[in-house]
């Protein structure tokens, strides 16, 4: 299982993955400044387990420029 991790697990973890999770925190308080976000009335809440609980057909949102 861990070799399918995007970064891998134990000794042999990827060395950049402090700087992949700081580039992606950084890209998406970038975005959150930028615009606003609401859920779409159209979506309907269906949870599936695959690795972690997740929505089964993704979340639709409504962005918004500020």
């Amino acid at each position: 299982m861990a070799s399918f991790m995007p970064f891998g697990l134990g000794p042999r973890m990827c060395v950049g993955i402090n700087f992949a999770v700081t580039e992606a925190k950084i890209a998406l308080s970038m975005i959150l400044q930028r615009y606003s976000f609401t859920l779409s009335p159209g979506y309907v809440h269906s949870p599936s387990q695959f690795v972690t609980i997740r929505p089964q057909h993704g979340v639709q949102v409504i962005l918004q420029s500020l």
